[in-house]
């Protein structure tokens, strides 16, 4: 009986153990085509990741809105120069389509891409704050 209760919750902790794995998937942070609708799904596979941005900085950048000055921060970046072509020709073809930053699963930022960008240059913002210098302290981590 001690045998044939042990083997069963060996059995089920093992079911339980591959299911788990199965759907713990998570995305690498980076940036990945996104859909329109249903809204920021993320459709595909990066185009860059975060181990292929070659710097990045947090800018405060401010602007008027109605005679009142607004600041916002936000992290700037560039990809690394082997993947500027890599970032060039997939801008391109997301031209009129939306490129969304991934950070732990979650889309952060999905701008919508007008011209293939050459520079390897993007924008990460958010409202929050707290949020986007988490981001960046991942970044700087994975970077390294």
């Amino acid at each position: 009986m001690k045998k044939s209760i042990t083997l069963f919750l060996t059995l089920l902790i093992s079911v339980f153990l591959i299911l788990c794995g199965c759907s713990s998937h998570r995305r690498v942070d980076g940036w990945y085509p996104v859909a329109d609708h249903p809204d920021n799904l993320i459709i595909g596979k990066p185009l860059v990741t975060v181990k292929d941005f070659g710097y990045v900085a947090i800018v405060r950048d401010t602007f008027i809105i109605d005679n009142t000055p607004v600041s916002i921060f936000l992290i700037q970046g560039q990809v690394k120069p082997d993947k500027r072509q890599q970032w060039a020709d997939g801008t391109e073809q997301l031209i009129g389509k939306k490129l969304g930053f991934v950070y732990n699963d979650s889309v952060i930022t999905a701008p919508r891409i007008n011209i293939r960008i050459e520079s390897g240059s993007f924008q990460i913002n958010s409202p929050d704050t707290i949020l986007l210098k988490n981001i960046y302290n991942s970044i700087l981590q994975q970077i390294k």
